[in-house]
């Protein structure tokens, strides 16, 4: 029995040491930021939005970070990174909604656009960082080098 409970450990412990790590990457730190203060903005939401919009926006958020997390596990990371970018343009549309039906204020609108524009220009950094890790690791016979 102990055998058995010693050998998961160490299988566990193997595993852990191959899978990504995503939880000391500055993007997921500012996206899980972000995602505190959206679900503490859409608890004060009136009743009409916040089992409509104010659940559209937590998801988008938590889709966010999944993504993340899956893009920093996988080896060929643009298609999820392009996949992020969209997903945040699209949390970018509803908070400016949210906005115009005048569920939060301004300024509150102004933060949470301040966060997107950083996690917007990791993104972006992090693409070109893909696409040219992408381009090294192709063989130069097929960049007819």
């Amino acid at each position: 029995m102990v055998d058995l409970v010693i050998r998961e450990i160490f299988l566990l412990f193997n595993l852990y040491k191959f899978m990504a790590r995503y939880d000391h990457i500055p993007i997921f730190q500012k996206t899980y930021i972000l995602t505190v203060h959206i679900y503490e903005a859409t608890g004060h939401f009136k009743r009409e939005y916040k089992y409509t919009l104010g659940e559209k926006l937590k998801l988008l958020c938590n889709e966010l970070l999944d993504l993340i997390v899956i893009a920093n596990s996988e080896e060929n990371k643009l298609k999820s990174i392009e996949k992020l970018d969209n997903k945040l343009e699209t949390l970018r549309i509803h908070l400016r909604l949210a906005f115009d039906l005048k569920v939060f204020s301004r300024g509150l609108l102004g933060d949470f656009n301040k966060q997107i524009e950083e996690i917007g220009m990791q993104i972006g950094g992090w693409q070109r960082w893909a696409a040219d890790n992408r381009l090294l690791s192709i063989p130069a016979r097929v960049l007819n080098f």
